[in-house]
């Protein structure tokens, strides 16, 4: 027996030094999104044999969909340094910089030495700083009005976020005509008048005045440039059902690599990865911008007119909070941007400091799925997007519901709670959603056309599809893995995770309950036709949504001609704002007017290049 136990332990030992211990090494670096990018490598002798990438900020179509991209390269490679994924730089370099330190502090690699590139210096008739979508459009539009032209772009591609938006405002454009003829049904008065009392008459009617006036103008720009556009067959989100169809939306994926020829055709010295940081007047009148360029050697350019295009401040986390307050800016999901480098520099040359403003756009979950990989499928594209009941942390109604068939609205009344709400529904409305053989699930979905909703005949509809109650299930578990939901049994259960007085919450859903039965909202006055499903037999399922702040607005203001204003409303000469750096179309709140963002990019983006050549001649 001890010959038997020694032997046991000898190979127990044997086994003990034999096996392979993993080790995990974790690092966080700045990517777009204002939470970063963090990277997770699981090493076992020496050799890396899983990579997890995180980003709960980052976009989901661009940032979001090259992380899993970017993981599988660097598992593959055994290196951190892989190729950026295209439309996603700002990702792919916060990916790649947190994998070297993970790499770093497993033994893997040492860390790489920086080398200073050359200095330079470089002359122009009109700088572009920032080549998202309205500085792209402002590069091509000054070149081809005659300047010679520099671009300044801190990342490796042109489009920014516009290549995750869908399409520009637009009234009076050719594609409309194809559709209508002559007879719009709305005219750019309306639209002027439309836009300009969303601002509470606060905003720059002027600038309002031209963004309508030109937005046909910018339409057939775009499709002079073998960029195609389309108009759908019903406005995108259903409070704008009935209306003049004005969301011109992209007709390819890809809408800036079509620009990128145009860039080059019309010779405009592109200078990727390169950060411009200070903008100094030189003696002579014109403008010197110092940049850091990827090779951290410094790069001066001189120019007779600047274009500001840098995309205003939504990763800047200070003027983020002095925008939104410190308690919002915690709950809400922010996804990140810009540094607002470009507002501090017009700022430093006597530019007035003008609104603010944060782009709310939506409330959902804060995380898509828990670190061990489980995704949420359905549960909260219905439980956060359709008009059940809405309570805020004190277990209350806030909003008539219906505010859900626009984005922004809905969006900004839930930013008044503190940045989150909650949603409830009981185990009859989830077992309604399920069954196929219900023909009204009452539950339409506000980005009806983005989630490609279509009826038995192929055609489009508002309401969703039966859904799995399985995979609604599943969800459920994701979400209470997330902290941003719970199956609760009562309502007891249900208010301690809301964490209102049970009693409110009770009360809140007997007034709600009593208002479907009469078919007749006496709180909010929300449609008969919404008032669908009570909530009273548990399982019930709660969600929490996060304000979804999709950017920033505002910063400077300027005349119409894009001039940047000093704080005597005086323009500096050569100075020019564009697109998400205005303030004056939105005031208070995001526009809600589809596409009205990347039309005023793209707008303001081809009018500035034509005035700043104009400018430098």
């Amino acid at each position: 027996m001890k010959k038997y136990l020694s032997l046991c332990l000898c190979l127990c030992f044997l086994l003990i030094a034999g096996c392979a211990f993993a080790e995990t090494y974790t690092s966080t670096a700045a990517g777009f999104g204002s939470d970063g990018v963090t990277v997770t490598i699981t090493v076992e002798n020496g050799t890396v044999t899983d990579v997890a990438v995180e980003g709960p900020s980052e976009t989901a179509e661009l940032g979001g969909a090259a992380m899993p991209v970017l993981a599988a390269a660097i598992l593959e490679a055994q290196s951190p340094y892989v190729d950026a994924v295209s439309g996603a730089s700002l990702t792919s370099a916060g990916v790649v910089a947190a994998a070297e330190d993970a790499f770093v502090a497993a033994g893997l690699i040492e860390k790489a030495e920086e080398v200073k590139g050359e200095d330079e210096s470089a002359t122009a008739d009109v700088a572009v700083i920032g080549l998202g979508a309205s500085g792209t459009f402002a590069a091509v539009s000054a070149a081809e009005n005659g300047a010679k032209v520099i671009g300044i772009e801190m990342t490796n591609g042109l489009g920014g976020m516009g290549n995750a938006a869908q399409g520009m405002f637009a009234i009076d454009s050719v594609l409309q005509h194809e559709r209508y003829g002559d007879d719009l049904g709305s005219d750019e008065q309306y639209w002027f008048e439309h836009i300009f009392d969303r601002t509470q008459f606060l905003g720059n009617g002027k600038l309002i005045r031209t963004l309508v006036s030109e937005s046909a103008e910018t339409v057939q720009y775009v499709l002079d440039h073998d960029i195609a556009m389309y108009l759908s067959a019903q406005p995108q989100q259903i409070a704008h059902f009935g209306e003049t169809i004005v969301y011109h939306r992209w007709n390819n994926t890809q809408p800036f690599v079509h620009m990128a020829e145009y860039l080059e055709k019309n010779n405009v010295d592109i200078r990727y990865g390169t950060h411009a940081e200070k903008l100094e007047k030189a003696e002579d009148g014109t403008w010197n911008i110092i940049c850091t360029k990827a090779d951290n050697g410094t790069l001066t350019v001189n120019a007779k007119a600047v274009i500001m295009a840098t995309g205003s401040f939504a990763g800047n986390e200070a003027m983020m909070r002095e925008a939104m307050g410190d308690d919002v800016y915690e709950a809400a999901f922010v996804i990140g941007g810009c540094d607002g480098v470009g507002l501090q520099m017009l700022y430093d040359n006597g530019a007035a400091k003008g609104e603010l403003l944060t782009m709310n756009h939506g409330v959902g979950p804060k995380a898509a799925s828990t670190p061990d990989g489980g995704a949420i499928k359905v549960a909260t594209q219905l439980t956060m997007n359709t008009p059940i009941l809405w309570v805020n942390r004190q277990g209350k109604r806030f909003m008539n519901e219906d505010l859900l068939k626009d984005t922004v609205e809905f969006s900004s009344a839930v930013l008044a709670q503190g940045g989150f709400a909650y949603t409830i529904v009981d185990e009859a409305t989830v077992n309604r959603w399920a069954d196929a053989s219900y023909e009204n699930t009452g539950s339409w979905i506000h980005y009806w056309d983005q989630n490609g909703m279509f009826d038995e005949n192929g055609e489009h509809t508002i309401y969703h599809a039966p859904i799995s109650k399985e995979d609604f299930v599943s969800d459920f578990e994701t979400l209470s893995a997330t902290g941003d939901g719970i199956v609760a049994n009562t309502i007891e259960e249900a208010a301690a995770f809301i964490g209102c007085d049970a009693e409110t919450l009770k009360e809140t859903i007997a007034n709600y309950n009593s208002y479907v039965k009469a078919g007749k909202d006496d709180e909010f006055f929300k449609s008969p036709e919404s008032l669908l499903w009570t909530v009273e037999e548990g399982p019930f399922y709660v969600t929490k949504g996060y304000n979804a702040v999709l950017g920033a607005l505002g910063g400077v203001n300027v005349t119409e001609k894009l001039e940047v204003l000093t704080s005597q409303d005086q323009p500096i000469p050569g100075l020019y704002a564009t697109g998400n750096n205005l303030s004056g179309i939105s005031v208070a709140a995001y526009g809600n007017v589809e596409g009205v963002g990347l039309s005023t990019a793209l707008t303001t983006g081809r009018l500035a290049g034509i005035y700043a050549a104009e400018f430098a001649k």
